[in-house]
């Protein structure tokens, strides 16, 4: 779990303690002093079992920010080296470091702490430096303390760190705090006392939407209103046990009108972008399932409809949030592992067991005949994620139509795969399908100081599995980084929660993103459009025999404009021009018999 960080913002004045009889600020000398030094950490922060020698070595001199002789401070009495502080500036942005604080064993419990802090305040403050950064734990609640005292404030920069600073206050009877973002500008003031109002949330689709449910149950941070689903048996069945309290619908235009903050989006995947519309042209936020659109003329209608009514919309692409992958990210964004330059992504889901159950053993259900690329956002979307970087063209091939997809009634193609070139010029290759022998979900990125991948199902292990091999700078060739620890503030929390705990981030995150917080890792109308365009052109490539096309960035007005009217998909209800065959290689012959005999399973079943 990431230690809690705090900022002391230098522009504030410093308030000199006097110093007690016998007290006095003393310099580091490296040739004599290391010593003194640990005996002024050891049994705190210093991991005891180290010789001196290594633990200088580890907490000071493998920092290449640091100088000893400039930056180790001590605190003395009589002479005598009794407390000691560090403080260095981060090259890499400009930040003062308040590192290894600690008080001699004989010298602690008399309220020096502040003393030390003090002369690290002042040695920032000369050299120029706007933010005094450090981190610790709720473990130490009296170095935290002392550090409050000293100006230090609270910063908002990892999962949960506004609840477990409100806890902490809840336990030291501290009332409130002002906290901060990872930039330093304000946040918002936390109380101990006060909690943010429960979010509401309606959800639309009682089937998939249960997970969602679920969270607003048991999350504490968001409330179910109200649920909607055209088959009201289901729709019951799937809610009981939430309460009275709980409207229920089988209208979705009544729905929306129900008093709430936010509309998922859990019914067909066919059928989001419309519903969407009219959530946030009704004052609601949205939360989506997979897919956002199905066709150009919906992707410019959605874009569009959350530029116009200022409402949030927010894609739960949830394998963005699998362990591997939610953790590339992490690592990308903090540069770790420098320029993105290569990814490749999997969903291969091997549907066939229950795949009469999943499409009523309708020949017409939008899962049969939905093209194979469009549901690539499950294997591409974690990509476009991790990079930040926008698709720009795409060339698209499908595997060739097989017995099992015909077994199963699917009039698409067994697997498509998506070559695709970002705007920086790295490619990704994503694969995904639902009629392969066996079920794959992987992930592999490079970048310019080394590479990561996921674990595999066939190995044994599985994406909340990561495996790294990083320089600690571009050309070193060293693999001295190695962090795959993909644990944070919400683990234990999102363990029991749905799709290996990622159903809770974006749950979570979407929370996070209506109360405002900026931190809230969500997905984006625009992000969202880059995960799934890639497989609609992919489409239109493999048509055109696999001929690279061009993918339209929709934040441009220009752009839009050329495509508001293009409504060619697979889907004969949305497609009112241009009906999109969904098998390039050519539409499959299945006959009626197929469906029959699926439908025969599933009453056996029943």
């Amino acid at each position: 779990m990431a230690q809690l960080k705090m900022y002391r913002m230098m522009d504030r004045p410093i308030e000199e303690p006097a110093l007690p009889e016998g007290y006095s600020y003393g310099a580091f000398d490296p040739e004599k002093d290391i010593h003194a030094w640990c005996e002024c950490l050891r049994g705190g922060h210093l991991i005891d079992g180290r010789t001196d020698e290594e633990a200088y070595r580890d907490e000071i001199v493998n920092f290449k920010d640091i100088d000893p002789a400039r930056d180790i401070q001590f605190l003395d009495y009589n002479g005598e080296h009794i407390g000691t502080a560090t403080c260095f500036t981060w090259s890499h942005n400009g930040h003062g470091d308040m590192h290894q604080v600690g008080i001699r064993s004989d010298f602690r419990g008399k309220g020096l702490a502040k003393y030390l802090s003090y002369i690290v305040l002042k040695k920032t403050k000369e050299r120029g430096v706007k933010i005094l950064e450090l981190t610790t734990g709720e473990g130490r609640p009296a170095a935290v303390r002392s550090y409050l005292a000293a100006g230090f404030q609270p910063v908002e920069y990892d999962y949960r760190m506004q609840e477990r600073w409100e806890a902490f206050m809840r336990d030291w009877k501290i009332a409130s705090l002002d906290m901060l973002y990872e930039d330093g500008t304000p946040y918002k003031t936390i109380y101990a006392d006060k909690t943010d109002r429960k979010v509401r949330f309606g959800v639309m689709g009682a089937g998939r939407g249960k997970t969602m449910m679920n969270y607003c149950l048991n999350a504490g941070n968001a409330e179910l209103v109200a649920v909607c689903d055209k088959n009201e048996t289901f729709l019951r069945e799937r809610t009981a046990g939430f309460g009275d309290g709980v409207a229920l619908y089988t209208d979705f235009d009544e729905f929306i009108k129900h008093d709430m903050d936010c509309v998922v989006l859990a019914n067909y995947a066919n059928e989001h972008a419309p519903y969407a519309v009219k959530a946030m042209e009704a004052g609601k936020h949205v939360l989506s399932e997979v897919l956002p659109v199905q066709s150009m003329k919906e992707a410019v209608e959605l874009a569009e409809a959350v530029e116009r009514t200022g409402m949030k919309y927010m894609y739960a692409e949830n394998y963005c949030f699998m362990g591997a992958p939610k953790k590339m990210r992490k690592l990308f964004k903090e540069g770790r592992f420098g320029e993105f330059e290569y990814g490749e992504g999997e969903y291969m889901h091997n549907c066939g067991p229950q795949w009469a159950e999943l499409t009523n053993a309708d020949p017409d259900h939008w899962r049969n005949t939905m093209s194979a690329f469009y549901y690539c956002t499950h294997s591409l979307g974690p990509l476009i994620h991790i990079s930040g970087k926008r698709p720009v063209s795409v060339s698209g091939f499908e595997g060739a139509y097989n017995e099992k997809a015909r077994r199963m009634g699917i009039k698409a193609a067994p697997y498509g795969m998506e070559i695709v070139t970002l705007e920086n010029g790295a490619v990704v290759k994503s694969l995904h399908g639902v009629a392969p022998s066996k079920n794959s979900i992987w992930y592999s990125v490079y970048g310019s100081r080394g590479a990561m991948e996921s674990g595999r199902e066939l190995s044994g292990s599985g994406v909340n599995t990561l495996y790294m091999n990083a320089d600690e700078v571009v050309g070193s060739d060293d693999g001295k980084f190695n962090d795959t620890n993909i644990s944070d503030g919400l683990t234990e929390f999102a363990e029991a929660s749905g799709h290996g705990g990622s159903d809770y981030y974006v749950m979570y995150n979407a929370v996070q993103h209506i109360r405002g917080n900026k931190n809230a890792d969500v997905i984006g109308v625009y992000e969202a459009l880059d995960m799934f365009l890639p497989g609609y052109f992919a489409l239109l490539s493999a048509l055109d025999g696999g001929a690279p096309k061009e993918i339209p960035d929709l934040r441009d007005p220009a752009q839009r404009d050329k495509w508001r009217d293009f409504d060619a998909c697979t889907d004969p209800k949305s497609a009112v021009g241009t009906v999109l065959p969904s098998c390039a290689h050519g539409m499959p012959d299945i006959p009626g018999e197929v469906y029959d005999r699926l439908r025969e399973a599933l009453r056996k079943d029943e």
